[in-house]
């Protein structure tokens, strides 16, 4: 009972109408309800992919278009904006994890932190085992190099 009361919700009766217009390509009602797909432009879009792509499930369209050149995903952006729709995180563990990750950044002694520099030290901390890969000597040779007179204040690293 409680299973059929959740997937019965309103809610989700409206995604199951916009994955049928995804993979159908029938346009229903419920895309009216979002301001940001133009179904006229859809119509069309969908039209052109499914002549090209044969997908079963809204997760095959989403595939479909990661593998695609960014240029070319561009051509169908209703269909990217319909997906995006469909794939939205269920848990709010991620942005939890964020929102974490941020309390510990801006501690007291960094609250007077610019929004660019909190940005930067927010991206470097998500991708913190990437930077921890780079070779710190090279990027340090390369800064120097740049200009005499910070070869004369940082010397050489040779």
């Amino acid at each position: 009972m409680q299973f059929s009361e959740r997937f019965e919700q309103e809610g989700m009766q409206m995604l199951r109408h916009l994955e049928q217009v995804l993979l159908t390509g029938q346009m229903h009602t419920v895309i009216h309800q979002y301001q940001e797909i133009s179904p006229d432009i859809l119509k069309v879009q969908l039209a052109l992919f499914r002549t090209k792509y044969s997908v079963q499930t809204s997760t095959d369209v989403v595939a479909v278009l990661q593998g695609m050149f960014p240029e070319v995903r561009g051509l169908f952006d209703q269909i990217e904006t319909v997906a995006r729709l469909l794939v939205v995180p269920v848990s709010s563990a991620e942005p939890e994890r964020s929102f974490s990750s941020l309390r510990r950044l801006k501690t007291r002694l960094r609250s007077n932190m610019t929004q660019i520099r909190l940005n930067s030290v927010g991206v470097c901390h998500v991708h913190k085992d990437k930077l921890d890969r780079l070779n710190r000597k090279k990027i340090a040779e390369q800064f120097v190099s740049c200009k005499e007179s910070r070869k004369s204040t940082f010397g050489s690293f040779k």
